[in-house]
């Protein structure tokens, strides 16, 4: 059975591949090194939440995503579509602004969509 580490690395693996994007990009635009995300992305560190906060908005996901035993389904990541090798290193921190609006968004309206139901 994989440790809360491996499954961890796993979906940071998983979505940072979903969002087109390298380990030494994803890492330059944390703040990371390139080593230091392959680790976590191993399972062979612990990720504090402020870095995994911060991939977490860079690829669009909640950090409950990474954190959950049983993972948000499939389709509830937002993701804007880009292709990596277009996309300048300084664009990162605007990408990961707007999925964390898009994601705040969607979540505002699935509350609002309960409030009306009631």
């Amino acid at each position: 059975m994989a440790t809360t580490y491996e499954l961890i690395g796993e979906r940071l693996k998983e979505a940072r591949e979903r969002a087109g994007l390298t380990q030494e990009l994803a890492a330059r635009s944390t703040g990371l090194v390139r080593e230091q995300l392959s680790y976590y992305e191993n399972g062979r560190r612990e990720i504090d939440l402020v870095c995994l906060k911060k991939l977490a908005d860079l690829y669009g996901y909640t950090v409950s995503f990474f954190l959950n035993e049983e993972p948000e389904q499939a389709g509830d990541e937002l993701a804007l579509a880009f292709r990596a090798e277009e996309i300048a290193e300084e664009n990162l921190e605007t990408m990961a602004w707007a999925q964390r609006f898009t994601r705040n968004l969607a979540e505002l309206d699935r509350l609002l969509a309960g409030e009306s139901e009631r």
